[in-house]
């Protein structure tokens, strides 16, 4: 079951990791994520984002980008 356990981790992971790379969530978003303890999985994953995200050079970069529903909310 553990190892079950630790995949499921892995994959929660590489998707926010995903997601904060293409701009879908932003580092606030991981805050919440992993302030929600009735979700362990993506409350932990969201932590091991957030560690690594914080110590990444591309912080401020990645803090500019519009949240996606910010996109489709903007007229033409």
């Amino acid at each position: 079951m553990a190892k079950k356990a630790k995949h499921s981790d892995a994959v929660m992971t590489g998707i926010l990791v995903t997601k904060f790379k293409m701009g879908q969530i932003n580092v606030e978003d991981l805050e919440r994520m992993a302030a929600d303890i009735s979700r362990a999985e993506r409350c932990s994953a969201a932590k091991k984002v957030l560690e690594a995200v914080r110590d990444s050079p591309d912080l401020p970069r990645q803090q500019d980008v519009l949240p996606t529903s910010d996109l489709l909310l903007q007229k033409r």
